[in-house]
């Protein structure tokens, strides 16, 4: 199904400003108040391990079963995010499990004292999942497939600007120690979403599609489910993408460990106010390329080609992580500043890839595809955390050493599902 471009999009945009107004107003709105929610949670998520570990006193094993355990709470999450959106509509759904997860599962951090608040929050933390596949479809819904690229190339830079703020965090855990300094961030993230919430309750609109689709019973149900797989079935390119974002949440499992890397003695034996330059030295990198490359790219073969770069690039950064000497921020900061290509390529350019690839067979079924991606995620990388916590008490590198074998696998199986193909671009019909 192709989707005219707005006949206003012709005019002579240019710059970051331009590129605002080839969007629709929801990601307008979503991106503009991202970095309330990108810049705290950044900090929360590389110091949380950290926090587990130093000022709660669990071990590598427990962290891992208790991102096991938000693993295991997010499997049928994003099925029921996909049909309550159908049904219900996008925005209604978005704002209530987002706000509900976000606000409630923070202020559970702030006063955790063992293993059980941790828990908790985890738990109330897992419901967002409920809106991931509401949230892309949000974003990019009332927006030509064309300028879908842009929107999720200044995400991730948004993304990395809070990583690339990290060591600000750094000097706050530096000043009050790991125990005070992370409730501090803690503290800091809630005080930051909450404001973000009013502004998108007050200006997010229900999106055409989304109103669309409320109204058609028959796909707002199961049958639109039955529908959805079967397009995932019979589409090599569409699979190919959903299988790896699956083998994706191997990844993700690996990189909780990252700050225990860099910081245990086991690892490279950092200090935990200056490994926070590692993810600042990684967001670099990765704002360059979404800025730059990722929202210029248009054609099915741009994607790929930045696609399977991007794979290989962040199996060479782990093999480079894994090998760096004791004490080596240099190396570390290499490795970072390479997988940073990786984290942006594997999110925007996958996510832009797979949304214009359902829109070009049935865009009604945007929300059922991400919704069953998320869940197959969830449910194939279940054990992830767990295996991944295993793997580094035997030792610190063999996470990252698997997740690189993952990586190629990853670039195989993509450039497997277009050969023989015809390139495609995304043009004005």
């Amino acid at each position: 199904m192709a989707t005219a471009q707005p006949k206003d999009s012709a005019k002579p945009y240019s710059g970051v400003f331009g590129r605002f107004a080839l969007w629709g107003r929801n990601a307008r709105i979503l991106v503009g108040t991202e970095p309330l929610w990108s810049i705290p949670m950044n900090w929360v998520f590389f110091y949380r391990p950290i926090f587990l570990s130093e000022a709660i006193g669990l071990t590598a094993v427990q962290i891992g079963l208790l991102s096991t355990v938000l693993n295991f709470s997010s499997i049928l999450s994003p099925l029921a995010g996909g049909y309550l959106a159908d049904r219900f509509g996008r925005k209604r759904v978005l704002m209530l499990f987002d706000s509900i997860a976000w606000v409630s599962s923070l202020a559970v951090w702030v006063v955790t004292r063992n293993i059980w608040y941790a828990l908790v929050a985890y738990l109330l933390e897992s419901i967002v999942s409920v809106i991931n596949p509401v949230w892309e479809c949000m974003l990019v819904e009332d927006t030509a497939p064309e300028h879908r690229a842009s929107i999720y190339g200044y995400i991730s830079a948004i993304y990395n600007i809070g990583a690339l703020s990290t060591p600000v965090a750094g000097y706050i855990v530096g000043l009050y120690g790991v125990d005070l300094g992370s409730r501090t961030l803690f503290g800091i993230a809630l005080a930051s979403v909450i404001p973000m919430f009013i502004i998108r309750q007050l200006y997010l609109r229900e999106t055409e599609l989304g109103r669309k689709i409320m109204k058609e019973r028959s796909f707002a149900g199961l049958d639109g489910y039955y529908s959805s797989l079967s397009m995932i079935r019979k589409n090599r390119v569409i699979s190919a993408l959903v299988i790896t974002s699956i083998i994706g949440s191997f990844y993700y499992a690996a990189v909780t460990y990252l700050p225990l890397y860099l910081t245990k003695g086991s690892g490279l034996g950092l200090g935990e106010d200056v490994a926070s330059l590692v993810p600042a030295a990684s967001s670099v990198s990765a704002l360059f390329i979404a800025s730059f490359v990722v929202s210029r790219l248009r054609s099915r073969s741009g994607y790929m080609k930045v696609l399977v770069s991007g794979y290989g690039l962040g199996c060479l950064a782990l093999l480079l992580l894994s090998f760096s000497p004791k004490g080596s921020l240099s190396m570390a900061l290499i490795s970072a500043a390479v997988l940073g290509v990786y984290s942006v390529t594997a999110f925007s350019v996958s996510r832009t890839f797979l949304t214009n690839e359902i829109e070009s067979v049935d865009s009604r079924a945007r929300a059922k595809i991400l919704s069953v991606t998320l869940t197959l995620s969830s449910l194939i990388g279940l054990p992830a955390p767990t295996l991944a916590g295993y793997l580094f008490s035997l030792d610190p590198k063999l996470p990252f050493l698997a997740v690189s074998g993952t990586l190629i696998l990853s670039s195989v199986m993509l450039l497997l599902s277009v050969k023989n193909e015809k390139q495609k671009k995304w043009r004005i019909q």
